[in-house]
């Protein structure tokens, strides 16, 4: 694997969360989802340091209980890629992944991906994960983003519905973790809102629709993102059959 100089891991961890508020502190087999997704970014290779960005000290102090860092940031930010790109500036760090602190069976090497694709493919601003997928209840569902992209793995579009060019029931379910170049990642900040973002709630059409390439890695293996409460005894159940220590993950970039 490339290595950058400098890479920095940042994890959003908002307290009030709309569907399940302080869904970061949820006890996951007696541990606190944010310690499971801090451990998984820590033994990433590619990261030089991991931080969580939240706007609660209850969420700060959990990070400090289990010798994480974590940073203050404004309640007041509208994304979780704000929170990221506060606490970046004060980090000479050239890429920036923003990791997502509902993510707790994320595969470390993913990460390295992730990271690996964007120093490979420089033209891209941003890098990102989609999974294959064949179940037709995930197309057809709004809360399963699907993404398309080109033969060169460029995201075309993003979207909640079924996309034209899912054909046979397959089709590639987005995973909303990204690497981003310190440039792009304030670029982006910086954009207002676009008529795709606000059409289909979904920010990475900002990037798309002001001309930023998003190079899309693909992985063999889903996670179970916690979205709700009952999401927690999910996560719990696979802990239970599987050890992570020993997930060994194929992954490889674009189609």
């Amino acid at each position: 694997m490339v290595k950058a100089a400098q890479v920095l891991g940042i994890i959003p961890a908002r307290a009030h969360s709309t569907r399940f508020p302080f869904k970061i502190l949820a006890p996951i087999l007696g541990k606190p989802m944010i310690q499971y997704v801090w451990e998984v970014a820590k033994r990433a290779q590619s990261l030089n340091d991991v931080i969580v960005a939240t706007d609660h000290p209850d969420i700060l102090n959990c990070v400090k209980s289990f010798g994480g860092h974590g940073v203050m940031t404004p309640s007041d930010l509208p994304s979780g890629s704000d929170r990221v790109a506060f606490v970046a500036k004060n980090s000479p760090a050239e890429i920036i992944v923003n990791l997502q602190g509902d993510e707790p069976l994320l595969n470390p090497q993913s990460i390295d991906l992730l990271v690996n694709s964007l120093i490979q493919h420089p033209n891209c601003h941003l890098s990102t994960l989609a999974v294959k997928r064949t179940n037709p209840n995930e197309l057809a569902n709004p809360n399963c983003v699907k993404v398309v992209f080109d033969d060169q793995g460029k995201a075309l579009y993003f979207s909640r519905s079924p996309l034209i060019s899912q054909k046979s029931g397959e089709f590639f379910k987005h995973m909303g973790i990204y690497a981003y170049r310190r440039d792009s990642l304030f670029e982006f900040c910086k954009l207002s809102p676009s008529c795709l973002e606000q059409a289909e709630r979904l920010e990475q059409l900002r990037a798309l629709q002001h001309g930023m390439a998003i190079h899309v890695c693909i992985v063999d293996q889903d996670t179970i993102a916690v979205d709700v409460p009952e999401d927690v005894s999910k996560v719990e159940d696979y802990l239970k059959k599987t050890d992570l220590s020993q997930v060994k993950m194929t992954t490889r970039e674009g189609l």
